[in-house]
């Protein structure tokens, strides 16, 4: 009886406590805070992730998939990729724009990462702490004040809900007015969703579509490790008349891997086959194909069976830096109001934030532009400001940097000798744009006793071609050709003289 009655009286003071965390074990008990749970949990929307929804866990509970190593292994890769892709300011030639790219720099790896995790788990929350007494920024002229960053990085993301109309909600769990505060997404909180909708604003998990393939993964290596254990030694079988005697036999056989019996006793070693660790092997390595494949979009192993090439690996560099520019797309929005934020409050104009080769020079948009200068075109100062992100007075008129006009030809010059290394069947205008000389030195022609050289060493038109690009490896197109018809004319010229000497 004293047993139950202490019980009694736990559960009495239990329920009259109204402590927080009574409340969020047991309930509200007073009227209104009753009803104000009642609302928010009818307002409050579901979680649609079918995968979740199946396994009955929430979404931060999916952290638990990072500590396999494949898995984390790939997602540290594209980590690593989007934390090393540099960044910098839009006309950042100001002491502000300094400043700002001073904090950057100090945190960004936490706000790379921390806005990154949305990609993993559908949205993240970052929470800046501002300093209480200004910073100072010093350089070569002058000591500026600010007010800057004391702290920033992520929140849990349990704490936190995200409207379907863009609002972030603070849980009543997680604060002290015992109900769902709206954040301030301007200076304090800024939230970053992966592909949000509004039926579901909490975004798509990258890692819940990885649940089913970490599960399988990891009861698999549970039952190869019951297998090996199981087969990993023969098993023994021993027939004898006395069966005490040969079961004590082979129990020490196990750990000294001998045994002696005699002529009336007879011991099998029963292994297993090989089909078992054949089909964990291959579905195995289907699991971790297939993890790659979802985090990195494609792999270099992936279906070449131990093959590789070139091709292979530039299409696995382009699929992997696909993957970072669409990381960088989904986090750009959150660290440029990370950045107005800080902007606002110190009364500052906002900088514009480009992060990798975004507005900058692009390798195959500046090949481009060379073969259409090359063809003739003229590119204004207005088009590299606009497609490489220039600013006005980069570029210098071409007028004011070259006083020699470029010559147009309005009348073409008679050709007396036409070879076979000439392109024949030209249009007006395209002999026009051959005639355009760059603005390069002249070559001189070779001389006799270089020609004799060139046709020494090639057997074909071909070869001495290649033999003169040797020769002369800095020359325009229109150089190569003249001297290239040069040598076929003095060759050919040789060739009738010296005809009768070598008959």
């Amino acid at each position: 009886m004293a047993k139950s009655k202490n019980k009694s009286k736990k559960q009495v003071s239990t329920q009259n406590d109204l402590s927080p965390q009574s409340s969020i074990a047991g309930g509200y008990l007073y009227t209104q805070q009753a009803e104000q749970n009642f609302i928010n949990n009818l307002t409050r929307l579901p979680d649609i992730d079918e995968v979740l929804r199946k396994v009955g866990i929430s979404r931060y509970r999916l952290a638990t998939l990072l500590y396999d190593d494949e898995i984390y292994q790939c997602v540290e890769k594209r980590q690593s990729g989007l934390e090393s892709t540099p960044f910098r300011l839009e006309k950042g030639d100001t002491t502000e724009a300094n400043i700002i790219a001073s904090e950057l720099s100090k945190w960004w790896s936490e706000i790379v990462l921390a806005a990154q995790n949305a990609r993993w788990y559908g949205y993240s929350v970052i929470e800046a702490v501002y300093s209480e007494t200004p910073l100072e920024y010093t350089d070569d002229q002058s000591t500026t004040p600010f007010v800057g960053w004391q702290w920033i990085g992520e929140k849990p993301m349990e704490w936190f809900e995200p409207k379907n109309d863009g609002r972030l909600m603070l849980l009543a769990q997680f604060n002290d007015q015992q109900q769902d505060i709206e954040c301030d997404q301007r200076f304090k909180h800024f939230l970053t969703q992966c592909k949000p909708t509004f039926r579901n604003p909490y975004g798509e998990s990258l890692l819940s579509r990885l649940y089913w393939l970490w599960f399988f993964k990891q009861n698999s290596f549970k039952f190869w490790a019951k297998f090996v254990e199981r087969f990993g030694n023969p098993l023994l079988v021993g027939k004898s008349n006395d069966n005490e005697s040969m079961r004590d036999a082979l129990l020490a056989a196990h750990a000294s891997s001998v045994i002696a019996v005699s002529t009336n006793d007879d011991v099998t070693a029963i292994n297993a086959q090989n089909n078992g660790s054949t089909a964990f092997e291959g579905f195995d390595k289907r699991i971790e194909k297939s993890i790659q494949k979802l985090i990195l979009g494609q792999t270099l192993t992936s279906g070449t069976d131990g093959t590789g090439s070139r091709a292979l690996g530039t299409v696995h560099l382009e699929i992997q830096d696909e993957k970072v520019e669409a990381d960088i797309r989904m986090i750009l929005s959150t660290i440029q109001s990370i950045v107005n934020g800080l902007c606002d409050l110190n009364q500052w104009p906002h900088y514009k934030v480009i992060i990798g080769n975004q507005d900058g020079l692009e390798a195959d948009k500046a090949s481009r532009d060379v073969n259409l200068k090359n063809a003739g075109a003229v590119l204004t100062p207005q088009y590299f400001q606009r497609e490489y992100g220039l600013q006005e007075g980069d570029l210098l008129d071409p007028q004011e940097g070259n006083s020699t006009p470029f010559k147009s030809f309005t009348a073409l010059p008679k050709k007396y000798l036409s070879f076979a290394s000439g392109k024949a069947k030209y249009s007006p205008q395209q002999q026009q744009v051959e005639q355009i000389t760059d603005h390069l030195p002249n070559l001189e022609l070779l001389d006799g006793e270089q020609i004799k050289q060139l046709f020494t060493k090639s057997t074909s038109i071909e070869a001495l071609a290649q033999n003169l690009v040797t020769l002369i490896p800095v020359a325009t197109k229109s150089q190569f050709n003249e001297q290239l018809d040069h040598a076929l004319y003095v060759g050919a010229v040789m060739g009738f003289c010296f005809a009768d000497e070598v008959k």
